[in-house]
């Protein structure tokens, strides 16, 4: 239901590139996370999708009409796309009903359509309440249940959990999603955390400097990740160079990148490539415990263990089959 062809933004008159040349679709239903560090070209990515900027180049299909080109531009207001911002966005001097009700002003039943939405999100009782009277949670729901009372066929949910806390961040984010299979509704979701995005995605896109690296699968980036940028973003990975190779004895091929996940290296075991280590220092992470190690050669490397009784001297190593390979 979206198709995304070719699109690219540039902001100073193409002396560089927030988003280039950025091809993808998303099928009906599907709820699709974006994923990418700061000025990877996930914000212009979500104003081009709403009509909020023009592209340079490229066209954006919701429905198999073309919403943005160099020659057609609808405006954001006739895209029917529902937009949740971090910032909630809510109107302060408005009940909840009020501000749900805002954005179908011109709906038949519209009264009944936004006691709908609030129940949805299971907000029903509290309708006749302010915004400064909820909390983050709570005022997140609202503005998703506004986002949805106009049946938008595309749902953008532009980073709406970095305002919470962890705790909070986590029973929220399975809430919010729930309501949205519930609905049937296709979503964008961005992120900069990736467990969120692991969590509730169908698909998740990979940007880095504005281009898409990867789009596939949760499971699959986090198995066979493309890149060693990709797989970082999924979890603690170390960058085996020629020093690390040659402190652990394991030639790898030298015309490609290699790493090895923090869960894939274990500490006085048996493994195909070991080495020794002195412990530096360690420092109490809650349920982890980070070790900066310096290795029989000199190196120094940083890991993340579960063990509580580490001693000084120590062995680390990993198995073969757990190296991951990037071509150069």
């Amino acid at each position: 239901m979206l198709t995304i062809n070719s699109l690219s933004k540039s902001f100073d008159k193409g002396k560089s590139y927030a988003l280039n040349k950025v091809s993808f679709k998303l099928e009906q239903g599907d709820i699709c996370a974006v994923v990418g560090e700061s000025g990877s070209g996930k914000t212009t990515l979500v104003r081009l999708i709403a009509g909020l900027e023009r592209p340079d180049h490229g066209t954006i299909e919701l429905n198999g009409e073309v919403v943005s080109s160099l020659k057609k531009l609808v405006p954001p207001e006739k895209r029917k796309i529902g937009l949740v911002f971090q910032e909630y966005a809510l109107f302060p001097h408005l009940t909840l009903l009020e501000n749900v009700l805002y954005g179908i002003s011109k709906q038949k039943n519209k009264q009944e359509r936004a006691r709908e939405v609030l129940e949805l999100v299971g907000l029903t009782s509290m309708e006749n309440r302010y915004p400064h009277q909820l909390s983050g949670g709570q005022q997140q729901r609202v503005a998703l249940a506004r986002a949805l009372a106009p049946n938008p066929s595309l749902l953008i949910l532009d980073e709406p959990f970095s305002n919470l806390d962890a705790m909070l961040r986590m029973q929220l984010r399975s809430q919010v999603f729930e309501i949205i299979k519930k609905t049937g509704v296709t979503a964008i979701f961005v992120t900069h955390d990736t467990q969120d995005a692991l969590s509730v995605a169908d698909e998740i896109l990979i940007l880095q400097k504005g281009e898409v690296v990867q789009k596939d699968e949760a499971a699959n980036l986090y198995i066979k990740p493309n890149s060693v940028y990709v797989a970082s973003l999924f979890g603690t990975t170390i960058q085996l160079n020629k020093a690390l190779q040659t402190a652990f004895e394991c030639p790898l091929n030298a015309n490609c990148c290699h790493a090895i996940r923090n869960e894939s290296l274990t500490i006085n075991s048996d493994c195909e490539y070991v080495t020794h280590a002195s412990v530096l220092k360690k420092t109490f992470l809650g349920d982890n415990i980070q070790l900066l190690l310096k290795l029989d050669n000199g190196e120094q490397l940083t890991v993340l263990t579960k063990e509580r009784n580490i001693e000084e001297k120590i062995t680390i190593g990993f198995n073969s089959k757990d190296v991951l390979e990037f071509s150069s």
